[in-house]
C-alpha cells in the first residue's frame, strides 16, 4: 500500500499515482496517473512478483493543474 501525507494547500482536491519499472519512466503519461481522488493511500494491483517498481504521486486542483512528481519510492514486489 502506498501512503503519503495530505497536502496543506487548500486548493488541492486530489492525487494521482504513477508507477513503472524504471526510475522516472512511469507507465502513465503525466496527467493520466491513477486517480486516488482525495485519498492519501492507494493499493496498486496486478504488479509482477519479484519486479522492482518505482512510484510517485502528484496533487491536482479543481481546474486540473497538476504538481510536479513527488519524491520517488521503490519497492520490490513479493
Amino acid at each position: 500500500m502506498l501512503k503519503w501525507d495530505a497536502s496543506s494547500d487548500p486548493r488541492v482536491v486530489g492525487y494521482r499515482v504513477y508507477y513503472g519499472t524504471s526510475s522516472r519512466a512511469y507507465q502513465q503519461a503525466k496527467g493520466k496517473g491513477i486517480d486516488s481522488a482525495s485519498a492519501t493511500t492507494y493499493v496498486v494491483k496486478g504488479l509482477q512478483s519479484g519486479q522492482t517498481y518505482y512510484f510517485a504521486v502528484t496533487e491536482y486542483d479543481a481546474t486540473g493543474n497538476e504538481s510536479d512528481f513527488s519524491a520517488e519510492v521503490t519497492k520490490i514486489t513479493q
